[in-house]
């Protein structure tokens, strides 16, 4: 495994796994390509939709946050300490913004045309080879801006509810929460959280105060303590390495599978690159 890093907060930290995922922001291109394909489906066989939602583009700020994001946020529990200190275990909740707004506006139900061409299917369930004299592609709409983006998911290939990327993201950690190393640290950390008057068991443990609307005073207390305790017990560090060093095992082992997941992922990549640029110039 090598030697353990001293870790505190996880920001800019990834897994191994993550090198055959997409990227946060790739992954919210591939959203809006995606998405954008489908229109461009439903469009051609003139079937009413719903308006996409015009947002504004993200400021170099939320730009920055979205690349410096990393699938550990909160994997370990809390580790941000000017979390705990102003939001206790309650998830940061940003201002209101118009894109979030947008985002957040529900859509009107789609018609049964709507529903058929996106899926392919008419309503007994027959796939649909055209609608009014327009052909429909297999599997609809939905289907032709897949096969455009060359992935399943939108974190790419491999990442479906049974994909390799999937399984050993989830393995690697289901493995590293019984580790011999990683439950020792456990319970130094839950010692550490006994002595400033909160008992838990590891940082899995559910706070019931979190689950009111806003975070209380002693929410907030034990939140720190959680951090403070992580900070001094190493515990990210060594979960971290734990989990590493499982997925590392789990990559070698499946080499050649993950190679066609990488080149996929790149394929889909290029595929996100030259639709963006397409829909640039319709715009």
């Amino acid at each position: 495994m090598g030697a353990i890093p001293r870790i505190v907060g996880v920001e800019h930290l990834h897994l191994p796994v993550e090198r055959y995922m997409l990227t946060p922001r790739q992954a919210l291109e591939y959203d809006e390509v995606d998405d954008a394909a489908v229109r461009a489906c439903v469009r051609r066989l003139s079937v009413p939709y719903p308006a996409a939602a015009r947002l504004p583009a993200g400021s170099a700020a939320e730009r920055e946050a979205l690349d410096a994001y990393t699938v550990l946020y909160r994997r370990y529990g809390l580790t941000d300490a000017a979390e705990a200190r102003t939001w206790g275990y309650h998830t940061p909740a940003p201002e209101p913004s118009g894109a979030t707004a947008a985002k957040a506006a529900k859509p009107p139900p789609l018609s049964a045309a709507a529903q058929n061409v996106l899926t392919g299917v008419d309503n007994s369930g027959t796939p649909l080879t055209s609608y009014r004299g327009r052909p429909v592609p297999r599997g609809g709409c939905l289907g032709e801006a897949e096969r455009l983006l060359g992935a399943g998911a939108s974190q790419g290939p491999g990442t479906d509810t049974d994909g390799i990327v999937t399984s050993i993201k989830a393995d690697g950690f289901e493995q590293s929460m019984s580790d011999p190393r990683v439950t020792k640290v456990f319970s130094a950390w839950s010692a550490c959280m006994n002595t400033r008057g909160f008992r838990m068991t590891t940082p899995m443990d559910e706070v019931p105060s979190s689950n009111g609307a806003t975070p209380s005073r002693s929410e907030i207390a034990q939140a720190r303590a959680d951090v403070a305790c992580k900070a001094r017990t190493n515990l990210v560090g060594v979960w971290f390495a734990v989990e590493s060093a499982y997925e590392q095992a789990a990559i070698a082992e499946h080499r050649a599978e993950l190679d066609r997941v990488a080149k996929a992922r790149d394929a889909t990549v290029r595929a996100i690159d030259r639709l963006s640029h397409g829909n640039e110039n319709q715009s």
